[in-house]
């Protein structure tokens, strides 16, 4: 998660960030740039996920990883040299390479730390439990009521074979029950909720707190995208759709994560709102009916 995490960081930066122009000198604004982005590009590159790229069963990855360096060193150099608009192409064409790496490397399974296991498992089922909710209001209704009964039930198994997995150990699993108990909850909720307005009830007692949840959403999103097209519901051009959708997610998350870093949550939720609007277009296109 911390590969990915810093990707959406350069991400960010490389594309927020304005060129300037004119003559660049040793303290020009835009050659301090190129040279932040390229520490930055260096950190993931060179990240442990990064390093084990060589010794892992992807062997495309570890090509993007080693092309990623080359364009490093020949961004180096040509910054050296004074031509900035060169380093600044090199940089970019580093980023590409190691997004690309990153996203054949994301585990799919228990291979994140167990921390990490842990979050994951837990920003999920706070997701199913909002969703459980909702459905909890509906199943008094005299026409959808039923429907609401049972889908409850379906997603009260998954979750107990979640908890039951975690309690054994095995977060891997565990994490892949209460996503598929997500998965349905969306789905099967869009569908009882088809021509009503679906509010979602929720109290912050902080902007933090508001900010905490839009990023347990995103996630939990994210990886619902990584399940879709897992199920190849996003093959051939539809496939380039989905991951523009899922860059500019990514890369609206890391800016909204760099604006809680300072404080500023408020702008930070609207930000994470925005980023987590392009995963729902990412499903919609695959063809889950998510609000």
């Amino acid at each position: 998660m911390r590969f990915r995490w810093v990707v959406g960081v350069v991400a960010w930066l490389l594309a927020g960030a304005s060129v300037a122009q004119g003559t660049a000198g040793a303290s020009d604004p835009r050659q301090r740039l190129i040279e932040q982005k390229i520490r930055l590009v260096e950190t993931l590159i060179n990240s442990p996920a990064g390093k084990n790229a060589a010794y892992g069963r992807e062997a495309e990855s570890a090509a993007l990883i080693e092309k990623g360096r080359q364009a490093i060193d020949d961004a180096r150099q040509a910054l050296g040299e004074g031509r900035h608009d060169d380093a600044a192409r090199l940089v970019d064409e580093a980023l590409r390479f190691a997004s690309s790496a990153s996203r054949k490397m994301a585990p799919a399974d228990g291979s994140l730390s167990e921390s990490a296991q842990r979050k994951t498992l837990q920003d999920l089922g706070d997701q199913v439990e909002m969703y459980r909710k909702s459905l909890s209001e509906l199943a008094g209704d005299r026409d959808k009521g039923a429907a609401a009964r049972a889908l409850l039930a379906k997603i009260d198994a998954l979750a107990g074979d979640s908890r039951q997995l975690s309690s054994s150990g095995r977060l891997g699993d565990a994490s892949k029950k209460m996503a598929e108990a997500y998965k349905l909850a969306v789905e099967e909720m869009s569908r009882l909720r088809a021509g009503q307005e679906v509010v979602l009830s929720l109290k912050f007692d902080t902007p933090a707190d508001e900010y905490a949840y839009e990023r347990k959403r995103f996630a939990s999103n994210e990886i619902m995208v990584d399940m879709m097209i897992g199920e190849g519901r996003a093959e051939g051009d539809k496939r380039k759709l989905v991951d523009g959708f899922l860059e500019e997610g990514r890369r609206l998350g890391a800016q909204a994560e760099v604006q809680a870093n300072a404080g500023k949550f408020a702008d930070a939720v609207k930000v994470m709102e925005q980023a987590s609007a392009q995963l729902v277009r990412a499903l919609q296109s695959m063809g889950l009916p998510v609000f």
